[in-house]
This record gives structure tokens, C-alpha cells and sequence, in this order.
């Protein structure tokens, strides 16, 4: 009995099974379209169109700047032991333009040199002239300004006694003849007629005889002890 009425069992389970099969099934095309063709969304954002016209450089022809002109690199010749002097310059107007360069001599930068070599000593590179170094100096009017202010007048020279004019003998050749001797006395005559007393009458001195040797004769004969002393030559005794 117990069989049968498992078999019973069975059998309704089955049909049960099958019935929900058939109703799970789907019929048509998924793919259908509704007809609504037509449909649009919203989005609530406004829509603006923009145009922009560069009128800048490369715009149109012609439009682009002339190039500016540049000064050119002017290095200066001998490096750091050099008087030259390097200007340059430049210049532009519309679509003209202009550019130089050059290089010029510094005449205080010439004198300074020239009276290094010439007072220089031998030894170090120099002429060992050092009258000359100083009469060098003493072309410019501040520099000879100078020495008459601290009693040490520029070396003068007279033709006539065939010596250097130094202390009074000095300011006296240049009270006699400015023009000549002084140094920048056209520039600065107010000065040097105050300081050399021209419009007045100088005292009496009288005259110190010196019958010794003169300055080039006194520096000849100082360079020519040292010469010997370096070399241990006695000067009476060559």
C-alpha cells in the first residue's frame, strides 16, 4: 500500500512542476520598439554660442613686430691691463633700427700706465725714469694742483742753466711765465694768480748756494751705489 500512495504523491509533485514551467514562460519580442520616437530630456542648461577674433601679431599680413635691434658685445681688448673702453648702443624706431658698437681710450687710465713704467725700477719691469713718471703725472691739472700745494712743485726745465727748477726757483719760472709752466692756469687763473702772488712784490730771500750736485745727478749717483752694493763692488775701487 505504502508504494501506491507514493506513487500518488509522485505523480502530483510532477504535474505541479510542469504547471509552473508553462506559466514562467515569455512570449513576444523584447526588441519591440514603443513608437515613441519623438521623445526628448530636459536638462535645464542654457545653451550659448561664442565667437572670438584674434587680431593679434601673425593675425593678418604685416601684422607681425619688426624685430628690435640689439648692441652688439664689444669685449675689451688686453683684458684687465687695458685702457680701452667698450660703449655700445642701439636703437629702433618703426621698422628702422640702428646698432653700434666701438671702443674709445682712456686718456687718466694711458697716464697712470705710462708713469708706472717709466718710474718703475729696471729690476721690476720699469725704465727706473722717475723724473719722467712724475712729469707724466703732472700733465693734469689736479695732479699738478697738487704737488704746488705740497710744496713739491713738477720738475721744470731750464735751457738756460741746464737743470731741473726745483722749491723757489720753480715757482718762480712759473710766476714769470704762467702759461707756459702752469698747468691748467687758463682753466683756474684766479687760483694761481692768488697762490704764486702775481699782482704782488715778492720778499727778499736770499739766494742758499748749492754747489752740489744737481737732482738727476744726485739720482744717478744714488742708483749707481745701489747698483754696486748689490753686486759688492766698492765705487772707489771698480
Amino acid at each position: 500500500m505504502l508504494w501506491r500512495h507514493a506513487g500518488c504523491y509522485g505523480g502530483l509533485v510532477l504535474c505541479l512542476l510542469t504547471a509552473s514551467i508553462v506559466d514562467a514562460q515569455v512570449t513576444g519580442d523584447l526588441n519591440t520598439n514603443s513608437g515613441n520616437t519623438n521623445s526628448t530630456i530636459d536638462s535645464g542648461n542654457v545653451s550659448t554660442s561664442e565667437t572670438k577674433n584674434y587680431n593679434g601679431a601673425g593675425s593678418s599680413p604685416f601684422s607681425q613686430p619688426v624685430p628690435t635691434a640689439a648692441a652688439p658685445t664689444v669685449m675689451g681688448g688686453g683684458g684687465n691691463d687695458s685702457c680701452l673702453i667698450p660703449y655700445q648702443q642701439a636703437f629702433q624706431v618703426s621698422i628702422f633700427g640702428r646698432a653700434e658698437g666701438k671702443m674709445e681710450q682712456d686718456p687718466e687710465c694711458n697716464r697712470r700706465k705710462d708713469a708706472r713704467l717709466l718710474g718703475t725700477p729696471q729690476e721690476s719691469g720699469g725704465l727706473g725714469l722717475q723724473v719722467s713718471g712724475i712729469s707724466v703725472m703732472c700733465d693734469s691739472p689736479a695732479i699738478f694742483k697738487a704737488m704746488a700745494l705740497a710744496s713739491t712743485p713738477c720738475p721744470i726745465y731750464s735751457i738756460a742753466t741746464g737743470k731741473l727748477l726745483v722749491g723757489r726757483e720753480g715757482y718762480l719760472a712759473m710766476r714769470d711765465n704762467p702759461h707756459t709752466y702752469v698747468v691748467g692756469y687758463a682753466q683756474d687763473q684766479a687760483f694761481w694768480d692768488a697762490f704764486l702772488l702775481m699782482n704782488e712784490e715778492l720778499p727778499d730771500v736770499l739766494p742758499q748756494e748749492n754747489s752740489g750736485p744737481t737732482l738727476s745727478e744726485r739720482f744717478r749717483r744714488s742708483r749707481r751705489s745701489d747698483d754696486n752694493q748689490s753686486t759688492g763692488v766698492s765705487p772707489d775701487n771698480p
